[in-house]
């Protein structure tokens, strides 16, 4: 038969046991803010099966009252109230003189043993202690959270705010751009539209001019293609798409110089182009209009002569453009220097550069784009 166990073998491993526990609570209490309900509840059962204290539970209330729910915190706070209790009942129970409380002076006297009334005392005021550490914890985390609701309301506000402007300044655009559409389509394609029937009348009463019957029949084809672009120009205004308009892409040039060639125009071209199609909207559009205007100028300032263009772009050289014809005999054509100006601002807009002016008994147009890739949209 086995003997029975002897109670103070069992006392020392009881007390083994607490030291262990002890010493891994404490080391647990590092982990409160994250784990504060399942700490505070092994915390709170420790001393009530081994010999030990409640420290560990009432330094992990607190924060059980800052983080967890009504429910949650109220069956804590029971659990540390049980456990407190039954520790200083334990501690109670201990011979007179032996309890953590007693005092005893230096000749060994016991001048002080607490009752049952003190411990009871004791232990409100441990557990009062730590619940309201608990309370202010819970107060200033409230706070917190509500200083975070407003700064995340305010920016959440701001955000809206900035949203609305930005579609107001949409619709305002859109509104003006409807307007500058109305306002060309009512005047511009009317005065294009006599010129194209114009040009219709004079080609029928002169069928046997060919010079004439010719003139008149590519001054018609030109007007129906001025309308047939600004019809695209007005769909882009009011709709806001640039991809309809002419100069999308780089590979754009060579129909207007053969448009160029097929109306009797000198024009000598050599594009050279690679990666055109990652070449970004504005960079293609920006080098089809310098282009366009340069040989428009070049035709209305020198009309008897031969215009060269080259067109030179890739992703590692950026875009170069060149338009070149010898000085006119005769009288230049009416001039207002708006278009070199608008070429200029057009390149300097992107970051790049033209020249225009004469080179000896040449006038030579010189720009030069830096390369944008597609996806990079910039303010133009």
């Amino acid at each position: 038969m086995l003997s029975p166990a002897d109670p103070d073998d069992v006392a020392v491993i009881a007390s083994i046991l607490a030291m262990l526990t002890g010493f891994v609570l404490a080391g647990c209490l590092v982990l409160r803010r994250q784990y504060p309900v399942p700490l505070c509840v092994a915390a709170s059962v420790a001393p009530m099966l081994l010999p030990m204290d409640s420290a560990a539970a009432l330094l992990t209330l607190p924060w059980v009252w800052a983080v967890a729910r009504g429910r949650t915190v109220a069956l804590c706070t029971a659990a540390v109230t049980a456990g407190t209790a039954a520790a200083l009942w334990r501690d109670a129970a201990r011979p007179a003189g032996e309890h953590v409380f007693s005092v005893v002076d230096e000749a060994g006297v016991l001048s002080y043993d607490p009752g049952p009334v003190a411990f009871v005392g004791w232990g409100l005021l441990f557990l009062g202690l730590s619940v309201a550490a608990g309370i202010v914890r819970r107060s200033r985390a409230a706070t917190a959270s509500a200083r975070r609701d407003t700064r995340d309301a305010r920016e959440q506000t701001a955000a809206e705010v900035a949203r609305s402007a930005v579609l107001q300044d949409r619709m305002t655009r859109q509104e003006e751009r409807e307007l500058i559409a109305r306002e060309v389509h009512d005047t511009v394609a009317h005065h294009i539209a006599s010129i194209s029937l114009r040009a219709s009348v004079l080609e029928v009463q002169h069928p046997d001019d060919a010079p004439t019957r010719d003139a008149a029949r590519e001054v018609r084809a030109s007007a129906q293609r001025a309308v047939a672009e600004l019809r695209t120009l007005l769909h882009s205004l009011r709709t806001d798409d640039g991809d309809l308009l002419p100069g999308t892409t780089l590979e754009d040039l060579v129909p207007l110089l053969d448009r160029l060639r097929a109306g009797g125009t000198q024009v000598w071209g050599t594009v050279f182009v690679t990666d055109s199609h990652l070449a970004a909207p504005h960079v293609t559009r920006a080098t089809f209009r310098i282009v366009q205007e340069a040989v428009t100028n070049a035709l209305k300032h020198a009309p008897d002569r031969p215009v060269s263009v080259t067109v030179r772009a890739g992703r590692g050289s950026g875009v170069e453009v060149r338009v070149e014809n010898p000085l006119g005999t005769g009288a230049p054509g009416p001039g207002t220097g708006h278009g070199i100006t608008g070429m200029q601002e057009r390149a300097e807009r992107l970051g790049g550069s033209l020249t225009a002016g004469r080179d000896g008994d040449r006038f030579v147009v010189t720009a030069r784009l830096p390369w944008a890739e597609v996806g990079v949209d910039p303010q133009r």
